[in-house]
């Protein structure tokens, strides 16, 4: 291909791209922002606000940035079919003003005391009922650039869109942003996903940290079972783009995902597994890892009448064989999520463990 083919093809992918791309800005005071908030105009999903997990220290930073007249980063939104707007980027902010003003609807999280700030040291024990009334307005007078994304624009471009502007100082994980970018499509797939995540058969077996579990990791595990088994180990990109693509067309409608007997091969899956031994998905010095979740996960779901024949020890010797062998060992070093890896090591499971 010639430079000037190449140009061509450039100028042709930004013209269609841009297309893609609308966004209106506008400033708001924070007192707007809360109404909207308390309007039900302005959306923080639950999953989406559990994420807030900026420390004291750091809200009272930013109270204080707003107090002193700092310049502060815009907060990002994403506008719906109904001309709602939801959160994208900006939760830690927004979060600490509305726990600040006690409007937070988590309550665990609300009602925020300040600390000891690095100019302002006097915020010390202030809460927004103690704090004086000019301060207070300040606050609420406080101008925030607000960006607001349409929803009209292919799904690639908008999870381009939510991954750039996750810049915060605590950034949202893959799972995170798919549940904020979902939202405008029919949301009973993510619901499916978050409950299966739950329940204990599946959380027995997996046993993934704390904050792990906060960044939704759980979830993510859920939706690669899914993927795998249901939309192929061969995709163009990566796993995680295989995750988005199989989640959107099953989110819209393109898939017919039948719950009831999906949820029953998950549970079947799982409690196969659960009780084998502790830690099933270690390999070597990690507690948990993928590349064992995927072979086990996905054979024994699509072999489940198989594995029944088998007495427990008897598939515990073959899971233990598996961790041995040095061809599937060989797949889940570096680059172990690419497609041929996750293809080969899922072969090399079946016939380790079938054959």
């Amino acid at each position: 291909m010639s430079i000037e083919e190449k140009r061509e093809k450039l100028e042709k992918q930004v013209e269609n791209s841009r297309k893609d791309i609308r966004a209106d800005r506008m400033d708001m005071s924070f007192g707007e922002i809360m109404n909207m908030y308390e309007e039900g105009e302005l959306i923080i999903s639950p999953e989406f606000q559990r994420a807030f997990r900026w420390e004291k220290s750091t809200q009272t930073r930013f109270i204080e940035s707003l107090v002193l007249g700092i310049p502060i980063p815009p907060i990002f939104v994403a506008e719906t079919k109904k001309n709602v707007w939801e959160l994208v980027d900006g939760l830690q902010r927004l979060s600490t003003v509305l726990s600040f003003f006690g409007k937070l609807k988590d309550k665990e999280k609300n009602n925020l005391i300040l600390e000891e700030a690095s100019i302002l040291t006097e915020l010390r024990g202030f809460t927004i009922d103690s704090l004086p009334l000019n301060y207070k307005l300040l606050l609420k007078r406080a101008v925030c650039r607000v960006e607001v994304i349409r929803y009209d624009s292919e799904f690639d471009m908008r999870y381009e869109l939510f991954n750039r502007l996750n810049t915060g100082g605590v950034l949202l994980s893959e799972q995170e942003i798919r549940n904020c970018i979902f939202r405008p499509y029919d949301n009973k797939f993510n619901n499916f996903i978050q409950e299966l995540s739950k329940k204990e058969y599946f959380t027995n077996i997996i046993k993934i940290r704390k904050e792990d579990e906060q960044r939704m990791y759980a979830q993510e595990l859920v939706l690669r079972f899914f993927t795998l088994k249901n939309f192929g180990t061969t995709f163009d990109k990566n796993i995680q783009k295989h995750m988005d693509n199989y989640m959107l067309k099953v989110s819209k409608g393109e898939i017919n995902f039948r719950y009831k007997e999906e949820e029953r091969i998950f549970e079947q899956t799982c409690n196969i597994l659960y009780g084998l031994e502790d830690n099933i998905f270690k390999l070597s010095t990690l507690n948990f890892s993928t590349s064992m979740y995927d072979a086990l996960m996905i054979n024994i779901a699509l072999n489940i009448e198989k594995v029944n024949k088998y007495t427990a020890d008897e598939l515990l010797d073959r899971i233990n064989s598996l961790k041995k062998d040095k061809g599937f060992r060989k797949n889940t070093n570096a680059a172990s999520s690419s497609k041929y890896r996750i293809n080969s090591k899922i072969e090399i499971a079946d016939k380790i463990l079938f054959d």
